[in-house]
């Protein structure tokens, strides 16, 4: 089968003729659905060596027509089926779904020929041809759960646990190195459906991508960036979201092409959501960056504004690209000099430029000058003196740096995680020491008059009693608490002001600078996700509530819960109404819908358990009842 097939449709109407064919699917289809290999060796007939008039396999007599369109290729499929030549259905049905991906019907027949053909190739012990054959099943039909069983027992007769994630995982990464795609695709949706976690829905979305099928990977990636993440899952999840940013870039060109501007503007603005999302995440990710850049080209191609400059200003920054980021920098400034998002861009350049390893004296020296001057506006900015100290601490003047160094400890010790290795580097000391009397940090071995020793009399950082209780071994910080704000409250307030005189998409060009600068912001992912509710962007605002949730923002469990519900509220009346009918397989499928829009919603897993269970899908209804209850302790 032409594994390319999604990207094709099927635009001419069937005749007259293929209406009659049709009625013949369904009267071969019983006997396709039926039969056994058994059965089929009754029917075959010795080759006489010579073709058919219905256009069959030697010697065999057909009663459907020469096939020339998909519907009469899939009708001389299930003909050859119920005959038990199922290499020979495969081929007439591998035709009709290639001519026609779209046809629901045409997917399913490939797949029943191919599990049919796999059962009799298991019958006669031929374990590994059987097991490629039910996993071409499962890969044109996922849903096909004999064939996910019965594969399930070929691998357990070979030797492998088909219950084990592990072994599954390690055959999908396997195939998927190897290029075998369809192996891989099968093999990560078992992965999803034992461990739903949003790594396993990324993979699986990746491979799926690498085999063409993009609506269905751009799916995938939608659903896996609202699961949980462990902390040692970043880079993937920032490649989650790099790959979300080719996706849309591609469809977006095609907008572009298709001189559809509006939905063009649309694409383009959510190409550079993914790809600033993903460089915040890992801000090493340089296909990220790379993207970033290209989509603000794009951008400034458009409109030479403020806002795009900022943003291709902000990629070459983190791409390390000082000289040209400095050159949009100054656009900005012509633009708006005043903007007060420029000024917090500038501080994170400045920042960039100081712990860069690449940055020449030069570049530090011009970063150094400048943090200065602001120094000489707010002397008591954290943030600006560890900026500084580190500057001078990149140009060698180590004196200068312990000074800064220090006195960014004094007002705030959490001001950059690299503060306190800052002191560490220099000055040998260890870390979070409580001072001795008389300022000095502890340094082990410290004597008095010994140059560049900080706190000492008479030294650069000498501190009285008050300097020494500023910096005194801080107090132990509560993992499971949100970290400290780094924006204060009024501006915060000043953007609440902005949401509720209207001006969201200002409160929102605000927010993005402040997650730009602080990812770990909770509040303004918060915020923004609540602007996006408002505004219809459902999809987004749940991300970034997702975010605010994952940094313990307070309230965003609470408004990740309340927009799952809103979003799927329809779904879920459709599955009730579904189940009170009887009609537990359409039931399934909605609640399989509901799950991947809300997987934190413990009752759509504990509808979904009771339907599989109906189904006689034990397995699956099991792991989804155990699911329910996981989010039901969770709640509470």
């Amino acid at each position: 089968m032409t594994h390319q097939a999604d990207n094709r449709r099927l635009i001419k109407k069937l005749s007259w003729e293929d209406a009659a064919s049709f009625v013949l699917v369904s009267l071969l289809a019983i006997s396709f659905l039926t039969s056994s290999p058994a059965d089929a060796k009754k029917t075959r007939r010795r080759s006489s060596g010579a073709t058919s008039g219905g256009g069959g396999p030697s010697g065999l007599i057909l009663q459907t027509p020469p096939p020339r369109n998909p519907m009469e290729h899939n009708n001389r499929g299930v003909e050859l089926g119920s005959k038990g030549l199922w290499t020979d259905a495969i081929r007439e049905h591998e035709e009709a779904l290639n001519a026609d991906p779209e046809n629901t019907t045409f997917r399913q027949n490939l797949s029943s020929a191919h599990l049919h053909y796999a059962d009799m190739l298991r019958n006669k012990k031929k374990m590994y041809e059987a097991i490629n054959h039910y996993r071409e099943a499962l890969y044109a039909d996922s849903a096909n759960a004999p064939a996910d069983a019965h594969l399930d027992d070929c691998l357990k007769s070979i030797g492998k646990n088909p219950d084990d994630f592990n072994v599954r995982s390690g055959i999908a990464d396997e195939n998927d190195a190897s290029g075998n795609y369809v192996v891989a695709i099968v093999e990560y949706r078992k992965c999803v459906k034992m461990r739903d976690d949003g790594l396993s829905r990324f993979r699986l979305a990746r491979v799926l991508y690498k085999q063409g099928k993009v609506v269905e990977s751009y799916e995938e990636l939608r659903t896996a960036i609202n699961k949980e993440w462990k902390p040692t899952e970043q880079n993937e999840l920032s490649n989650c979201h790099c790959l979300m940013g080719d996706i849309l870039w591609e469809v977006m060109l095609k907008a572009k092409e298709q001189g559809r501007g509006p939905l063009y503007m649309k694409r383009l603005f959510n190409v550079g959501v993914c790809y600033r999302r993903a460089a915040t995440i890992n801000p090493n990710n340089a296909d990220a960056i790379r993207g970033l850049i290209n989509a603000s080209k794009e951008a400034i191609a458009i409109s030479d504004s403020f806002d795009n400059n900022l943003m291709i200003a902000g990629a070459y920054t983190l791409g390390a690209d000082f000289e040209r980021a400095k050159q949009h920098f100054n656009k900005c400034w012509q633009l708006g000099p005043n903007n007060p998002a420029l000024h917090k861009a500038r501080i994170s350049y400045h920042l960039a430029v100081v712990t860069s390893a690449i940055a020449t004296p030069k570049l530090l020296q011009e970063s150094v000058l400048k943090i200065e001057k602001e120094l000489e506006k707010r002397p008591d900015d954290a943030e600006l003196l560890y900026i500084y100290g580190r500057g001078e601490e990149a140009l060698k003047n180590n004196d200068l740096a312990i000074r800064a160094y220090e006195k960014a400890r004094s007002i705030n010790p959490h001001v950059n995680p690299d503060l306190m290795q800052g002191l560490n580097r220099l000055t040998g000391a260890p870390l979070e020491v409580a001072a001795k009397p008389g300022g000095q940090p502890g340094a082990p071995g410290g004597k008095p008059g010994q140059p560049g020793t900080p706190g000492q009399s008479g030294q650069p950082g000498a501190q009285g009693p008050a300097g020494a209780a500023a910096v005194a071994e801080a107090p132990k910080v509560d993992k499971n608490a949100p970290k400290p704000s780094q924006v204060g409250d009024a501006a915060y307030a000043a953007i609440e002001a902005k949401i509720s005189a209207g001006d969201k998409d200002g409160a929102k060009t605000e927010l993005s600078a402040i997650i730009d600068k602080y990812p770990e912001e909770g509040r303004a992912y918060l915020l923004l996700g609540s602007i996006q509710e408002t505004q219809g962007e459902t999809a987004q605002a749940k991300v970034n509530y997702r975010m605010a949730s994952s940094l313990k923002a307070q309230g965003a469990e609470d408004a990740l819960r309340q927009l799952d519900t809103i979003r799927v509220n329809g779904l879920m009346v459709s599955a009730k109404d579904s189940i009170s009918k009887g009609d537990t397989v359409s039931a399934a499928s909605t609640l399989k819908q509901v799950i991947r829009l809300a997987p934190e919603l413990p009752e759509p897993h504990k509808l979904l358990g009771d339907a599989l269970d109906k189904m006689g899908d034990k397995k699956e209804a099991e792991r989804e009842r155990k699911k329910a209850d996981e989010l039901q302790k969770k709640d509470l």
